[in-house]
């Protein structure tokens, strides 16, 4: 143990780690000393000493939390990466240090424990719950809701799971231990509740005890009702149900906006769990649904006010609401004119129209009001939950509805002339809801209420304040997010002529929410496909080329109105970025200020790298680069040159200064670059320099950084596979395989790089290493195989068997095929293996592939071994058996061509994941930025496309497929072909052999 490591030292330098100019170096040294043994059981003693001052301990706590999550266990979850002693000496004393912990440290050692338990428990910590039920008490509720908070952060894991075998024997073994101290615990709370009314102290903490009880009697219930839960239904709802409609002044203060009680909490956490009732186990809940019905009715009506805080529970409420409305028998409740009324009148105007609050958040925090505005958003808000529930009531009665709610919209209309845009904004909102048939998703509405006429109603109320400057700036947002909304309701023609109008709200004079609108539409009007066009893009380059460098001018100044605040500050509106990039993708190769935007993007990333702190912005600006350099280069091949002289300088700076969310992206670049760089020219010498680092440990120690780095080495390594022989690179370069091809996570990528060596590298330099390469191959397949490992093990095999039947791009592509070569490969290890690995792996593999490529390679890979004369001289008794499982795949290929002729994005047309490449396009980015920096994200602009050696033959292509499986059958002895069993004989014959 080094002198730093104690528990006198440690406090020292998380001290000195809270002082701005000593930070780095004290990271750096708790970094070196954090794998020794006792250093992470020093650092919990650390947290839990009340010695300390509390900054000390805090920065202990989120150190330790953040060491936990980076090194508990390995990325596969093998091993782990802590000392051994230290991890069993954690897991035993964690929970009663944190159980002593005040609330800010509690809530960082809650989490360590939260991630500790998803990576052992129930196997590798089987005493977790028995822990945690032992220290529950019917006396002490501050320890109680220690136990409660953890316990619910590790159960709510279950909530979003698939179900499994393995899922419901862990929710049963925690059920079994559980559900009675649970059950005393929630009576003896509505006792206690019950005799300490007036006691606000002790009310607040039996009431942040009951919130927990309830969230983990959704947690229990989430994917099956429990019998236990069955039995005890009537005795828990009404306990349920008295807090639900429960009041009382002290823990519900009305003066304050923002802090949202604790019974407000509560009562929100009891109406998500009533949905979950109403919508998976209406059978049984059946009998009391009515009085939660009106209970819920009243609450929205009597209850709950304008407030802010209670925003959230009006949400919960009004999808309780709409989850009713699909019920049969409570449809009638919904359906009388009087009701309909009511319905209108008191839930949905008061929570669609703009209050005081909305108003500020739309000056003071614009792009938090987009965010939560934007349907489809993840942000849940009174309008859009409102909208829903009046989308599912004109489910039932349409003519009802319209007529009813067109009352109220001609109504707000009427009282907007004098100037009132208030009025008018709700009478828009309404209508937009009205005229929407289902929900606004990502392609906008594709189909309306024909009781309205959108486009009607767009040019008498709405077009005006498109144009005007006059107008309150949430009109202009109206008639912008109109367009958005309708954008398929309106012709090409008609949309056209909003661009230009659309471009005027580019400006920095407009307001920031008006202007954020204006580019998310033009985006959304570049992203649309014809339907009835095999969803060919509506708007093409030709379309857009007028107003090209407009729109590109006025969204860079918009993005650079921050460039001298903050970089968080410039980085904060992705939907700006997000149109420059469907701007770039559009106009593809007619665009000639390429190196302009290039420059402009260098310059953003300059600035945000100090701090990333948006991913979806730092996202865009690569694909956009990634854009730039593709488009140009397919313009004219000789413009690379220019763009590695522009790109590759800033790119190198990121790397060198370790911005690590940048540096999967700038991998990818440098990669494509490469892959487009004359291999005449030779391999230039920025790319030399990156070798050696790129074989170094450190620099594939974060995930996110395997895939770019994999890309990058193949493509120094196909541009110039000689200098990885002549300066000593190649043990080193297969090194990078072993340590690949080992992990579950990244062994695909081992087989990418392995894959490259073979057939670049020449096979006389290889010879020394081609049996080690074969047993760590077999080794893993042997001892830790997985689904995924074999059939990328079955595809690369077959992959070298058929390399040179397409064009021979590589070295060694007629040397590795034919089948001999993976013969020979395997059979090194052990005489004869090939037999052993062929039946247990190969053939049944080609049955089960999903992907077509994979499933291309396969099938002729192992139709080309039955034309190979080694494979019949020394294996001759498994050529009956491959070709009548080949007879087999093929009738499934006649079955998934005859299924895919009329659909063609059936679900066997999957296209490879990102960690493998594979063909997407820029409509295909809306994805989940939440772990940024840690998980590997792909730039589709610049995607590369997995090798084929077969890409003569169409994946979808089955004719051709079969064509050239039967005609590698038709050339085996006519003796093996005699002894087809009668049904693949037919079967042959059928397929036209």
């Amino acid at each position: 143990m080094s002198a730093q490591n104690t528990l006198e030292a440690i406090p020292k330098i998380l001290e000195q780690s809270l002082i701005p100019q000593y930070s780095k170096d004290a990271e750096k040294i708790l970094k070196q000393i954090e794998n020794e043994p006792g250093f992470s059981i020093n650092l919990l003693h650390i947290i839990a000493s009340t010695n300390l001052a509390m900054p000390v301990r805090l920065a202990g706590a989120l150190y330790f939390k953040n060491l936990v999550k980076r090194k508990w266990i390995t990325e596969d979850g093998q091993n782990y990466l802590l000392p051994l002693e230290d991890i069993q000496k954690i897991k035993s004393e964690i929970i009663d240090v944190m159980i002593k912990l005040p609330n800010q440290l509690q809530i960082q050692i809650g989490e360590a424990i939260t991630l500790i338990a998803e990576s052992d428990f129930p196997q590798n910590w089987p005493d977790l719950i028995d822990i945690l039920v032992q220290k529950l008490s019917l006396t002490d509720f501050v320890n109680n809701k220690a136990i409660l908070l953890v316990s619910h952060s590790i159960f709510k894991k279950w909530r979003p799971l698939f179900r499994s075998d393995d899922l419901f024997l862990e929710i049963k073994l925690v059920l079994d231990k559980f559900v009675e101290p649970f059950l005393k615990l929630f009576i003896e709370l509505d006792q206690l509740i019950e005799k300490l009314k007036d006691n606000e102290a002790q009310l607040i903490i039996y009431f942040e005890n009951l919130l927990l009880l309830v969230q983990i009697y959704y947690d229990f219930n989430c994917q099956d009702i429990p019998e236990f839960f069955e039995d005890h239904m009537n005795e828990l709802m009404a306990i349920i149900h008295k807090y639900l409609v429960y009041d009382n002044p002290l823990l519900l203060k009305k003066d304050e906006d923002e802090e949202v009680d604790v019974l407000i909490k509560l009562k929100t956490s009891i109406i998500e769990l009533l949905s979950l009732y109403v919508t998976r186990y209406a059978d049984v809940f059946e009998p009391l649904i009515q009085t939660f019905i009106t209970s819920v009715w009243e609450l929205i009506n009597n209850f709950v006010t304008r407030q802010p805080k209670f925003d959230l529970l009006v949400v919960k409420a009004l999808q309780f609401l709409t989850s009713v409305v699909k019920i049969p028998q409570y449809q009638g409740v919904f359906q009388s004119e009087q009701s309909v009324n009511e319905i209108i009148e008191k839930i949905i105007l008061p929570n669609v129209m703009l209050r005081e609050n909305d108003e500020e958040m739309f000056e003071d925090e614009p792009i938090l009001y987009v965010r939560s505005d934007l349907e489809g958003s993840d942000f849940d808000s009174r309008r859009k939950s409102a909208t829903d529930f009046l989308r599912e009531l004109k489910e039932l009665n349409s003519e009802l509805l319209t007529t009813t709610v067109m009352k109220y919209v001609d109504q707000f209309l009427s009282h907007s002339t004098s100037g009132d845009w208030k009025n008018k904004d709700t009478a828009i909102y309404l209508f937009s809801s009205l005229a929407t048939k289902g929900n606004l998703t990502n392609i906008g509405v594709t189909s309306t209420n024909v009781l309205v006429d959108v486009v009607k109603f767009f040019s008498i109320n709405i077009a005006h304040d498109l144009e005007s400057s006059n107008v309150h700036p949430i009109l202009q947002v109206d008639a912008i997010k109109y367009i958005f909304t309708f954008r398929n309701q309106l012709t090409k023609e008609q949309l056209l002529t909003t661009v230009p109008l659309l471009i005027n709200h580019l400006n920095p004079k407009s307001n920031v929410v008006v202007y954020t609108y204006a580019a998310i539409t033009i985006e959304k009007l570049l992203a649309m496909t014809n339907f009835s066009q095999n969803h060919q893009p509506v708007f093409n380059k030709n379309d857009i080329q007028p107003f090209v460098m407009q729109l590109l001018t006025n969204l860079f100044n918009l993005i650079l109105l921050n460039s001298n605040t903050s970089p968080e500050k410039l980085a904060e509106n992705e939907f700006l970025i997000k149109c420059i990039m469907r701007i770039l993708n559009t106009c593809e190769d007619t665009f000639t200020e390429r190196m302009v935007i290039v420059d402009q993007l260098l310059q953003i990333l300059k600035i945000t790298a100090k701090n990333p702190s948006n991913p979806k912005f730092s996202h865009y600006i690569f694909e956009s680069l990634g854009l730039l350099i593709k488009f140009g280069v397919s313009q004219d091949a000789t413009n690379i040159n220019q763009y590695i002289e522009h790109i590759i300088p800033g790119l190198l700076s990121i790397l060198g200064e370790d911005v690590q969310e940048f540096v999967p992206y700038s991998f990818q670049i440098l990669a494509y670059l490469l892959e487009n760089y004359p291999k005449a020219s030779g391999l230039p010498e920025t790319y030399k320099t990156l070798i050696q680092p790129l074989m170094s440990p450190s620099v594939w120690q974060f995930k996110g950084n395997v895939p770019g780095i994999t890309r990058l080495l193949i493509s120094i390594l196909e541009h110039d596979p000689s200098y990885f022989v002549a300066a000593n690179h190649l043990t080193p370069l297969l090194g990078v395989f072993q340590n690949l091809l080992a992990s579950k996570v990244n062994d695909v990528y081992g087989f990418d790089l392995i894959q490259s060596i073979l057939l670049n590298v020449p096979l006389q330099s290889l010879q020394p290493y081609m049996s080690n390469i074969a047993r760590l191959m077999l080794t893993r397949l042997q001892k830790s195989r997985t689904d995924k490992y074999v059939k990328r093990f079955v595809v690369f095999l077959n992959l070298l068997t058929t390399a040179n039947l397409s064009d021979a791009k590589f070295l060694n592509s007629d040397a590795l095929s034919g089948g001999s070569f993976i013969i020979q490969l395997i059979d090194s290890v052990q005489p004869n293996l090939f037999a052993q690995i062929y039946q247990t792996f190969i053939l049944p593999t080609s049955s089960v592939l999903a992907n077509l490529q994979d499933k291309k390679i396969v099938n002729i890979g192992v139709s080309v071994l039955l034309t190979n004369a080694s494979f019949a001289s020394s294996y001759s008794n498994m050529i009956v058996p491959t070709i009548e499982r080949l007879v087999k795949n093929l009738e499934t290929y006649e079955g998934i061509s005859k299924g895919s002729a009329s659909n063609h994005n059936g679900p066997l047309l999957t296209t490879f994941s990102a960690i493998g490449g594979g063909s997407g396009t820029i409509n295909d980015l809306d994805a989940d930025f939440a772990s940024f920096g840690s998980n590997y994200s792909r730039l589709v602009s610049i995607t590369n496309q997995p090798y084929d050696p077969l890409s003569q033959i169409k994946t979808n292509d089955f004719s051709v497929i079969k064509l050239t499986i039967l005609l590698n059958i038709k050339k085996v002895d006519i003796t093996f072909l005699q002894q087809l069993n009668p049904e693949t004989q037919e079967s042959l014959k059928k397929l036209g052999f």
